[in-house]
């Protein structure tokens, strides 16, 4: 009877160690300490609340990133029409009296004057994704779920010295003051979009270094140690192949005691 109770025992060794065996195969191939809710209850409803933060995290700096996208576009539109009411300025001064310009020079000059007018005001009605690129609204750029309110960029919009501009027609209506205005106006919308890009940098780079900070507490949480659990690896290895030669002496040694009896 102690031989048969003995094998039973060595048998419940066997089955634990084979257990802890495969426990430390699914952390080492999974690189998770914890993949399951047995494993470390705490610990995995911390890493839940964790990994959602991170999530989010992902979430605002796409937002930012969409958002900085949409002000370089802004701004390379800025640059242009910067260049075009330059060129304005120049063919001002080109449209003056001059004996050595014919009146068809100067029509010349009025023609790419009203193409100039045309392209600064099929400027203002381009999109970015559907939205206007100048509008008289502010951008809102959502990127902290517990900000109120969320981050707002000042409207960008062609104010009304550049405005002037796009029913130009003939140099004649055309004030010299009037042209400087439009400059003056559009570095004001560059300034202010420069700004606007400056603040999503330095939201972005916030909003990364807590991704980084808040995944290394995850890291901590959840990831294996892979030094620790490959020596515990080899140690529930050994065990269980301990183990199963017991079992085998012991059901030998049974085996044994069945004949003597006989």
């Amino acid at each position: 009877m102690s031989l048969l109770i003995s094998s039973a025992g060595t048998a419940h060794y066997l089955k634990q160690n084979q257990a802890n065996l495969q426990e430390s195969l699914n952390r080492l191939s999974s690189g998770k300490r914890i993949n399951g809710g047995a494993d470390d209850p705490g610990g995995l409803a911390v890493a839940m609340k964790l990994g959602a933060s991170v999530k989010r995290l992902t979430g605002a700096q796409n937002n930012v990133q969409n958002a900085l996208s949409f002000m370089e576009v802004q701004d390379g539109l800025l640059k242009s029409a910067g260049e075009i009411v330059t060129r304005i300025s120049e063919l001002k001064g080109l449209h003056g009296d001059d004996p050595l310009k014919s009146q068809a020079n100067r029509d010349s000059y009025n023609t790419e004057l009203v193409d100039l007018a045309v392209q600064l005001n099929d400027m203002k009605k381009m999109t970015f994704n559907g939205v206007s690129i100048f509008n008289s609204a502010a951008l809102t750029i959502n990127y902290d779920e517990d900000a109120d309110p969320d981050m707002e960029l000042a409207a960008t919009d062609f104010i009304g010295a550049v405005s002037t501009l796009f029913a130009a027609t003939d140099f004649a209506a055309l004030a010299v003051g009037t042209i400087d205005d439009a400059l003056q106006a559009i570095a004001n919308l560059r300034a202010q979009n420069g700004s606007g890009q400056n603040r999503l940098n330095f939201t972005s780079e916030s909003l990364s270094l807590q991704k980084i900070n808040i995944s290394k507490a995850l890291s901590r949480i959840e990831d294996v140690d892979l030094a620790s659990e490959s020596a515990e690896l080899a140690r529930h290895s050994i065990l269980t192949q301990g183990s199963a030669t017991m079992v085998g002496k012991a059901n030998g040694m049974n085996d044994i005691a069945l004949v003597l009896l006989q």
